[in-house]
């Protein structure tokens, strides 16, 4: 639609993997790196894990299309099945012919299967895209396929790739014995500001065009898309469709801002701008409340702290009249009076307010009337 009027090839932003424009920042050279050791060495399992829209896809799709010769690489791209169903594909992905109705008989066809693979020199690699969808049981049955051996050559190897759940999953006790077998697992993160630069012109360029992206637009397309592929190409596309339409030679940031607001932003970044709008606007009240609340409690146990010693200390006090007292009405035998009692002088009274005269109802009243003051004030 656009590629002649920005002098483009083809498009360069298509959201279907192409292995063609694989764009190998440092992280995804590591990560090719590190899947070809694995195949090469039959390092066991091999575990490569990503956001979404990472770009592990194209890794494989690049990673297949490079070898050739003596490795036989499958892939399952259909992974939402279960242990039943898991052999019945991989018969049908490495085209092992025959109908097989019971499940003995399927894995002795593709043990067979490995067998003569291994006999003509064939290394058998199956790589499980979106592996983060098998249950727990399908991934205990691809451990136990690996176990297949010739000798001491495995035979069969399995890439595991998905997406952040598949690391938490790996991690369930129940699957302890297959996380004991993974020698090499990489995560894929979101590309860096300049990286998504150099992604974009990559494309670009792979396309046959140049420039068209403003270096202003680039920094806006990674705010928007924080460096994720796929984000970046569905971004990348639609702007070069509304440019084409406006007749834009050249499309910069506010082009950008442009585009994506008359696409109301996607599904994606909507839900995750709503919870970060929600939360922006909730949280500083949220915090507002509790940290008031945690200045209140503050106080109120300050001010209990100090009416708990108070409290401690009037009780002394009244313990101190109170022991004279009593210890010489105890020493009076049947009710007889040494002499009489003599009573404990106690300190004067406050001079009552006139808010207190309802209280003063007898001079002995004054002395609590002066406790409770003290306690509280």
């Amino acid at each position: 639609m656009y590629e002649e009027f920005y002098g483009l090839q083809e498009r360069p932003f298509n959201l279907i993997p192409d292995p063609d424009y694989l764009y190998l920042s440092p992280q995804h050279k590591l990560a090719k790196a590190y899947l070809e050791y694995g195949i090469s060495q039959k390092v066991g399992f091999v575990v490569l894990t990503g956001e979404i829209g990472a770009g592990k896809t194209t890794l494989i799709k690049a990673l297949i299309k490079n070898y050739s010769g003596n490795h036989r690489l499958g892939v399952l791209y259909q992974t939402s099945v279960g242990a039943e169903d898991l052999l019945e594909l991989l018969l049908q992905e490495f085209e092992v012919r025959g109908r097989y109705s019971t499940r003995a008989a399927r894995l002795a066809a593709f043990n067979q299967f490995l067998l003569t693979a291994y006999s003509r020199g064939e290394h058998v690699v199956l790589m499980v895209d979106e592996a983060q969808n098998l249950g727990s049981e399908a991934l205990e049955e691809l451990r136990l396929l690996s176990n297949l051996q010739a000798g001491k050559d495995p035979l069969l190897q399995v890439i595991l790739v998905g997406q952040v759940g598949l690391r938490d999953k790996l991690k369930h006790p129940a699957l302890r014995q297959l996380a004991q077998r993974i020698a090499v697992h990489y995560h894929l993160r979101p590309l860096e500001r300049l990286e998504t630069k150099e992604y974009i012109r990559f494309r670009i360029h792979r396309a046959g065009g140049s420039g068209i992206f403003t270096d202003a637009a680039l920094d806006r397309i990674y705010e928007y898309t924080r460096g994720v592929p796929r984000r970046i190409n569905a971004w990348c596309d639609l702007a070069l469709v509304a440019g084409f339409a406006e007749g834009r030679t050249e499309i910069d940031a506010d082009f950008i801002d442009t585009v994506v607001a008359a696409q109301g932003g996607t599904l994606e970044e909507e839900g995750e701008e709503q919870d970060a709008n929600a939360a922006a606007a909730v949280a500083p009240n949220d915090l507002k409340t509790h940290s008031g609340g945690n200045n209140n409690l503050k106080k109120e146990i300050t001010e209990l702290s100090g009416r708990l010693t108070r409290v401690e200390g009037l009780c002394l006090e009244i313990s101190n009249h109170l022991i004279p007292l009593v210890t010489e009405l105890l020493a009076q035998k049947k009710g007889e009076w040494a002499t009489p009692p003599t009573l404990p002088q106690l300190p004067a009274a406050e001079p009552a307010q006139p808010e207190d005269l309802e209280m003063e109802v007898t001079p002995t009243l004054q002395r609590p009337s002066t406790w409770w003051s003290r306690l509280w004030r």
